[in-house]
């Protein structure tokens, strides 16, 4: 008795590759796009442009790639020197759905919506209170203020506080993290330049009655037991944070301990501010908490206080690394 025969459909099935994953267009800063499978957990495609204006002329940057599923579209541009920067990332669900568009669809005449102040830290216009107005480019964009502070050896460094226009998930905030070596904060407004006066310093912000353990490194380097110590929280950042991931430089485990607001007690923000995969991110109430020596069960999620399901503090969009210069916009 002969093989039975396979079904035709069946043959076809088969003869077809299997792409289990989602399928975005991908490119850097240069070359040309290709089509990319993303990783396990990247469930959004996403677009990240750069504008730079200066003397009436434009450059553009753009990057596409795979993202986090707790990714969102954000906006937000700031005045530097004699120039305007504007960052865009926009996210969509489907295979191939950030391709790239054959043209520009054209502009629109301008409206007039909320200006804000506007400064940087690569012209320290922000750190000698030299704030510019910048006019907002859609009724969404409020008046925004991110200070980034990474004191590590080898940490990428930019605009360590930046003012201007933006739509970010995080808003209105004030939200951050913060330890002996880093400090991310955010906070939004939305009437006339509500975001000037003096830049936010961390020694500034009001101690809140919580200390945490603080160390960023692995158990040998950055996080050893002489390395970790309790600092005391500020500001709102009343929470004890714990995360674990891998920063693939060949650390088998990253961890980062700290304070941190309660919506940062998300996978998204440690991601994209510590540039770690495979997380593990917790949060605690009680000081000292987060203490490493303490014989304890793995605590997964947020903490109970409720807090924005989606957070970012533009950790993508502001890593510009100098922006004429050599060009990162990094996931």
């Amino acid at each position: 008795m002969g093989r039975p025969l396979l079904p035709p459909l069946l043959l076809l099935y088969i003869s077809i590759p299997v792409c289990w994953g989602l399928q975005c267009m991908v490119c850097k800063t240069s070359g040309l796009c290709q089509v990319g499978e993303c990783a396990l957990g990247q469930d959004l495609c996403r677009t990240t442009v750069m504008n730079i204006w200066e003397d009436g002329e434009e450059l553009e940057v753009v990057e596409k790639g795979c993202a986090h599923p707790e990714k969102t579209t954000r906006t937000m541009s700031y005045r530097t020197g004699s120039q305007i920067i504007t960052l865009t990332e926009t996210v969509c669900d489907s295979d191939l759905c950030n391709q790239p568009n054959a043209r520009r669809a054209p502009s629109s005449p301008r409206r007039r919506y909320l200006e804000c102040a506007s400064c940087a830290s690569s012209d320290m216009s922000c750190e000698r209170g030299r704030d510019k107005s910048l006019q907002c480019r859609s009724p969404e964009e409020q008046c925004l203020e991110v200070v980034t502070h990474q004191s590590l050896e080898g940490s990428l460094e930019d605009e360590r506080h930046t003012r201007g226009c933006g739509y970010l998930p995080g808003c209105p905030g004030p939200t951050g993290f913060h330890n002996n070596h880093t400090f991310h904060f955010l906070q939004c407004c939305n009437t006339t330049k509500c975001n000037g006066g003096p830049v936010i310093e961390l020694e500034n912000l009001p101690p809140n009655g919580v200390q945490c353990y603080s160390c960023e490194g692995n158990s040998t380097h950055g996080c050893s037991s002489d390395e970790t110590s309790l600092i005391t929280c500020r500001g709102p950042m009343t929470q004890c944070l714990e995360a674990t991931g891998s920063n693939g430089l060949g650390a088998p485990s990253y961890t980062v301990r700290g304070c941190a607001a309660p919506s940062w007690c998300q996978e998204l923000p440690v991601a994209e501010a510590f540039r770690l995969t495979h997380l593990n991110v917790s949060c605690c109430s009680g000081s000292g908490c987060n203490d490493p020596a303490t014989d304890r069960q793995p605590r997964r999620g947020g903490a109970p206080q409720p807090g924005p399901t989606h957070l970012s503090l533009t950790f993508t969009l502001l890593m510009t690394a100098r922006l004429w210069g050599d060009t990162l916009l990094w996931t």
